[in-house]
């Protein structure tokens, strides 16, 4: 019995990682779903602001009655860019969050294993029966899980402020060109 402790620790360890792992598949997929509208929003927002940008106000005789409207309206335009991209941080957050969630469970199974690999032996990990898999298969699963999250292309930093009053979207042609085709550049 002393002998199967090591193994028993191992498949305790992957028995409380798989669940965690699942969980945080699916505050990936929701964030990833909340994220979509935002986008299509801040796009929309990018084309409102180039179509105001682009519209002569003054040769409009209606609006000749507000002088400040294309300033206003810019600033509303502006200002609702920043409600978006907050959300959007919000959902960039959740998302590093999983990552080093996972992470952290699939570190702390492999250290579990390493601890006990000389213990368990060769044949006990690649040995799998009729209702589970090797230990070695369901590692490498991890593994993989693991790098999955690691290689998804999350930004490591907030997103910046690009539609706020202090900065333009021209000034950050990376994200002006994310937005849409031929929005700023």
């Amino acid at each position: 019995m002393t002998q199967d402790r090591p193994l028993l620790a191992v498949l305790e360890a992957l028995k409380t990682c798989f669940p965690v792992v699942e969980e945080q598949q699916r505050l990936w997929q929701a964030s990833l779903t909340d994220c979509r509208p935002l986008l299509a929003s801040l796009r929309n927002l990018a084309e409102q602001l180039q179509a105001a940008q682009n519209l002569r106000f003054e040769d409009v005789p209606s609006l000749r009655a507000f002088p400040d409207l294309k300033e206003r309206l810019r600033r509303k335009q502006l200002e609702a860019g920043d409600t978006v991209l907050d959300k959007l941080g919000e959902n960039l957050a959740a998302l590093l969050k999983v990552r080093d969630t996972v992470s952290s469970h699939v570190g702390q199974v492999l250290r579990i294993y390493e601890q006990h690999a000389d213990a368990v032996g060769m044949d006990a990990v690649l040995q799998a029966s009729v209702v589970s898999p090797s230990v070695a298969d369901m590692l490498e699963w991890l593994q993989d899980i693991e790098r999955h999250y690691r290689s998804s292309k999350v930004p490591e930093e907030k997103v910046p402020p690009v539609l706020n009053p202090l900065g333009r979207l021209a000034e950050h042609p990376s994200y002006a060109h994310g937005l849409g085709p031929d929005f700023g550049g």
